[in-house]
């Protein structure tokens, strides 16, 4: 059951080295990182907090975050599939894609409404990506189970919506940075906000894991234990004060 971040005991806090982070609808504020995000997470990173980025964008847009955000180093993209440092050949995590059985699966259970790519498709390997446009979550959810029956996974996030022949889990990526950097799993906290994060919230796996105030209105198999009072960018910066506030007492 989640419960309020509030309520979240300060030694749980107090063993966090490491926070993997989604970036769209979680870190951002009307679609922007703000500038209240981006010094909250320098006076964290001053405290010794490593951030990971794990995204559902491209390996194009994922890279150039690691690059330019103050304190970022790599990062995740595409829910999971690749991984990014900066002045690196990108890691492919997971299988190429069978681009043309994916496309075929879109055309198929799109329906009178045709899935649209997004403008980033061309730099993608690990999965197809397509615009959201607008779908509810019980209309997503039933692309789901179409694409279920023809063999293919389904996730989506606040703006896009996946197709992918591996399972997508940004959680198990997560794991296999974390043990790269030497950290253990219960010493990493995860936050996200749409139904693409399910796999930073999985049982078991990390030591915190939180979602933003938007949580509360999916329907999840995977819920965090803890949710934000306030939404997106502004549940960010309330994670990572509550996490400052135990660091320095």
């Amino acid at each position: 059951m989640t419960q309020p971040l509030a309520l979240l005991p300060p030694p749980h806090l107090a063993a966090i080295r490491m926070l993997a982070t989604d970036i769209d609808g979680t870190m951002t504020v009307d679609g922007r990182i703000s500038l209240d995000v981006l010094q909250t997470w320098h006076a964290a990173a001053a405290l010794g907090l490593r951030v990971l980025l794990v995204t559902g964008r491209s390996a194009g847009e994922a890279l150039g975050l690691a690059r330019y955000l103050p304190h970022a180093s790599w990062a995740i993209a595409e829910n999971g599939a690749r991984l990014l440092i900066p002045d690196h050949a990108p890691e492919l995590l997971v299988p190429p894609r069978p681009t043309e059985h994916l496309l075929d699966v879109a055309q198929q259970i799109a329906g009178d409404k045709p899935l649209r790519p997004t403008a980033d498709a061309f730099a993608r390997l690990g999965d197809l990506a397509f615009e959201r446009d607008g779908r509810t979550d019980a209309e997503v959810l039933a692309l789901q189970h179409a694409a279920a029956r023809e063999g293919v996974n389904l996730i989506w996030s606040s703006v896009h919506i996946h197709l992918s022949a591996h399972q997508p889990d940004k959680g198990a990526a997560v794991l296999r940075i974390a043990e790269r950097w030497g950290i253990a799993p219960q010493a990493v906290a995860t936050i996200g906000d749409s139904h693409n994060d399910e796999g930073l919230w999985q049982p078991q796996r990390f030591g915190v894991t939180v979602g933003t105030a938007e949580i509360a209105k999916l329907t999840l198999r995977h819920a965090p234990e803890w949710q934000t009072a306030a939404p997106g960018g502004a549940g960010w910066v309330e994670l990572l004060q509550a996490w400052m506030n135990v660091q320095k007492n």
